[in-house]
């Protein structure tokens, strides 16, 4: 039996139609009374109607079937409901409700190219090739915008007069299409070497110039191309308006540039920003928005000046839905608004975020989310629920939650729960993921996700991120491009104390060469737990915690991975062996500056976290267990390993010195283990309950959506 088969599937059922107190249709009018008989046509209508009722008792607008095409629906404290008496507005049930904020191209408005575009292409996109004019629609430069950077680490902000709008996209039946690159999508290209790496933050790999942020509009570097690259560029007609996007150092550090500058004599071209982290023999990149490379169905070419569109569309245009991503502000948008219920709406069309909640007590249900540039949705306040929704094909993230407050340690208590998320990050493809939560207390629980290039669940912000708890979420297929990389992730913080990672079910992360972990605790993270969880096939390691302190790992089944459990000693072997992680731990290292800017000598942060409030900056007694740099107090026992070595893990001198490893057991066969025939569950009589009495079985039909 399949873990997703084991773990079950969660069908919706269809939204019933009800009676509301205000109705709002495609086909309706705003002089209407907003009855079902006269319903109003547009949600400000319905909005001032709301505001003018007496809220003695929850109000319900009902949304009838249609698309609405809308740049941004904002609702602010005067559309606010109270918590006895919320304001609802929910899909009526007669259809789908859309909200979209992009423009639908007809099949009809599309053209043969002209002969001039034409003897520019290559092979069929010849005559599959289509065109369209965006001023047909009313659209002008400013609606489509320039062209501006994609990726996670680029350095566009060390530079003047740079676009930042995000960009305009195309859309095919619901898929994001190719803007015109080369090679084609699902191809890179590799350095064939450096001949500069431009100025650069840091080269070779953790020797930084501090210098660099105080400096502005760096010379970008000089990179080589391969000859039959070299080649193919030269044969372009035009070479101005080329970008780049590559990994050009790191896996898990992409960054895009303009071309400043080809030299196809020496196989040269010059980026315009500079790679951040310098580049390398081999780093991985591809050029795009090149006219000359539409040469494969659902790639696609903007000219910015004429507003002249042209597509090589996948499939017949005729009974396809094409559309383009206009407006840049979240579709739905809640702006210090309160104890509102949102239920039933697909959301698609921006370049920005699809919706953005900023207030308490809202909830999102019973939505999709597709086709956006942005996140799917983005939570800042309290007591907010997103729920049962579906995400996917977003170019950033699935759900952001942020609120509660450190100091206080008060939790924000938002939740992301009963999701389907997928298919994200196809845009900004690291550091991107299905669940990010940030600030204290929030909650991400009973999730599917699945299919992402990087990581699936954070738990991190600037350095804010604790008491959250990750739990009972099915992710599976993730960290399908990256190494460096956990399904679940967070990081290089010893402050960022009591997050609790639970009865997660997480199998076949990374693909390919790539070799990534299933929990990952980076670089110092400390005060974390982790138990009850199911890790199946994360090819480099089950859990990987990076030489912090507090740490507690027990009660874990942990089945094919690379290695089961790695526990290394950065910071220790850092200090005390001039190791890479020295300069985060030497006196006035980061490390030492996040924790001196946290409040942890407070009186409430010494009752929640009394290790942390022992933890010592004595360099005079560097083997103190209390001084922080140590990876003390830690505790890792009763997991159960199946591995073909026989082997628990690694831990490493510093580790073992201050920390108890105890009582995990590895075992070479499911078979050996005592797991039921076919099944990721014990029998009673099973050898790890023998060697563990302490284990208890998890609860894997619980795991998931429910």
């Amino acid at each position: 039996m399949s873990l997703q088969e084991m773990l079950g599937h969660y069908h919706a059922a269809p939204i019933q139609a009800q009676a509301g107190d205000f109705y709002v249709s495609p086909q309706g009018n705003d002089e209407n009374d907003g009855s079902f008989e006269r319903p109003f046509r547009t949600f400000a209508r319905a909005q001032a109607a709301v505001r003018e009722a007496k809220k003695d008792r929850e109000l319900t607008v009902c949304v009838r079937a249609g698309e609405y095409f809308v740049k941004e629906v904002a609702f602010g404290p005067e559309d606010s409901g109270t918590p006895e008496n919320r304001v609802v507005w929910r899909a009526y049930g007669d259809g789908d409700v859309v909200l979209n904020g992009g423009v639908a191209l007809r099949a009809e408005d599309f053209h043969p190219i002209p002969d001039e575009i034409r003897e520019r292409l290559h092979g069929d996109a010849r005559e599959k090739t289509l065109c369209v004019d965006l001023k047909t629609y009313g659209l002008t430069k400013a609606d489509w915008g320039e062209l501006s950077p994609i990726g996670m680490f680029g350095s566009e902000d060390k530079y003047d007069n740079v676009c930042r709008e995000p960009n305009c996209e195309l859309f095919f039946d619901g898929e994001r299409m190719t803007l015109s690159r080369y090679p084609n999508a699902g191809e890179n290209l590799q350095l064939d070497d450096v001949a500069d790496v431009g100025d650069c933050f840091e080269f070779p790999a953790q020797n930084y110039y501090t210098e660099w942020n105080d400096r502005r509009n760096h010379f970008g570097g000089r990179y080589i191309m391969d000859k039959a690259t070299a080649k193919r560029v030269a044969g372009w007609k035009r070479l101005d308006g080329v970008w780049a996007y590559g990994r050009f150092h790191y896996d898990w550090a992409d960054m895009s540039t303009p071309v400043q500058k080809f030299d196809t004599a020496h196989r040269t071209f010059f980026p315009a920003f500079v790679s951040r982290y310098g580049a390398r023999k081999g780093g991985a990149y591809y050029f795009y928005n090149v006219l000359d490379e539409l040469d494969a169905p659902g790639e696609w070419y903007l000219d910015r000046e004429t507003g002249m569109l042209y597509f090589y569309p996948p499939r017949d245009l005729r009974g396809a839905r094409v559309e383009m991503t206009i407006t840049t502000k979240s579709v739905l948008h809640l702006k210090k608004a309160h104890d509102l219920t949102f239920e039933g709406f697909t959301f698609r069309g921006t370049r920005g975020d699809a919706v953005t909640i900023e207030g308490d007590r809202n909830v999102l249900r019973r939505f999709v989310i597709s086709g956006v540039m942005g996140n799917g949705v983005v939570v800042n306040g309290r007591d907010n629920l997103v729920c049962e929704g579906e995400i996917s094909h977003v170019g950033r993230g699935g759900i952001r939650l942020d609120g509660g407050d450190r100091e206080t340690l008060t939790p924000g208590n938002n939740r992301a729960d009963n999701n389907l998320i997928h298919d994200w990050a196809e845009v900004y493809r690291v550091y991107n993921v299905a669940v990010h939560l940030e600030g204290v207390g929030n909650i991400c629980s009973h999730n599917e996700i699945y299919n992402a290039p990087h990581a699936a669940i954070f738990y991190y912000g600037n350095f804010d991120g604790q008491e959250h708890v990750v739990e009972y979420n099915e992710i599976y297929d993730v960290c399908k491009d990256s190494s460096d990389a956990g399904a679940i992730y967070s990081g290089q913080d010893w402050t960022r104390q009591g997050c609790v990672i639970r009865y997660n079910c997480l199998y076949n992360i990374g693909e390919g060469d790539n070799r990534p972990d299933g929990i990952y605790f980076d670089d110092m993270l400390s005060g974390q737990t982790a138990y009850g969880n199911l890790i199946v096939r994360a090819k480099k390691y089950g859990f990987l915690i990076g030489g912090g302190r507090d740490i507690h790992v027990y009660n874990n089944v942990i089945i094919d991975c690379g290695k089961a459990i790695t526990y290394d000693d950065r910071g220790y072997d850092g200090l005390f062996h001039d190791g890479w992680a020295r300069h985060a731990v030497v006196e006035g290292g980061c490390m030492w500056e996040r924790l001196a800017a946290s409040p942890y000598q407070t009186e409430i942060w010494k009752k929640h976290y009394p290790s942390l409030g022992r933890v010592s900056s004595d360099f005079s007694n560097p083997h103190d267990p209390n001084f922080a740099v140590n990876p003390a107090n830690s505790h890792v026992h009763d997991n159960l390993i199946v591995d073909e070595t026989g082997l628990v893990g690694r831990f490493d001198e510093g580790v073992r010195r201050y920390s108890t490893i105890e009582n995990n057991f590895a075992y070479k066969s499911m078979q050996e283990a005592g797991f039921i025939a076919d099944t990721y569950t014990l029998a009673p009589d099973a050898q790890a309950h023998k060697d563990m009495p302490a284990f208890t079985d998890l609860p894997l039909n619980q795991m998931g959506r429910y």
